[in-house]
């Protein structure tokens, strides 16, 4: 199996970041890992699967949050450690 990628876009507001996120996951071979509300409307949705997929998943939510003026910021880390996705995803109980 290959190791997953997850990438991360910031918006300035909430309803910005739920239509990107749902927009990448029905486009894309991508699952939503989480999405945090920060201050003032700033939201950051995570999303994580294999680099390819997630790469073009994360230029098309920018590219599509840049029309509105909503893009704060992207990223897309290739090989994260496993506990990063657990400090995202939150600790399952087992």
């Amino acid at each position: 199996m290959l190791k997953q990628s997850l990438g991360i876009i910031e918006t300035n507001s909430l309803s910005s970041a739920v239509e990107i996120a749902h927009l990448m996951v029905d486009k894309f071979e991508v699952s939503l890992a989480n999405v945090r509300q920060l201050l003032n409307g700033y939201t950051t949705v995570f999303i994580k699967g294999e680099l390819g997929a997630v790469q073009q998943a994360i230029d098309f939510g920018a590219g599509h949050c840049n029309e509105k003026n909503s893009l704060v910021a992207k990223s897309v880390i290739a090989v994260p450690h496993d506990e990063l996705f657990n400090f995202i995803e939150g600790e399952k109980d087992e």
